[in-house]
């Protein structure tokens, strides 16, 4: 068996693996959600990043800091390495 098969196998595996622990983690959330006496409380975090351009929503002062320089930096990384 050639190398780049046994890598193939091995990357959708991988995809295969990420995407049951998605719907086992959705599963397992609303599970807790439909037993009533939780409560529940969802945020939504990130960065995306236009071209060089970081947008940054969904963090606290000091999480909001820290998540502009993570940004910065993978947009100096990209400069960097684009070519």
């Amino acid at each position: 068996m050639q190398t780049s098969g046994i890598v193939g196998i091995i990357g959708l595996s991988l995809v295969v693996l990420g995407i049951l622990a998605i719907l086992l983690g959705v599963a397992l959330m609303m599970r807790q959600s439909d037993q009533g006496n939780t409560e529940v409380q969802r945020e939504s975090k990130g960065i995306i990043l236009l071209g060089p351009i970081p947008i940054v929503w969904g963090y606290g002062k000091k999480g909001w800091a820290v998540a502009i320089i993570v940004g910065i930096t993978l947009v100096l990384v990209w400069l960097v390495f684009r070519g």
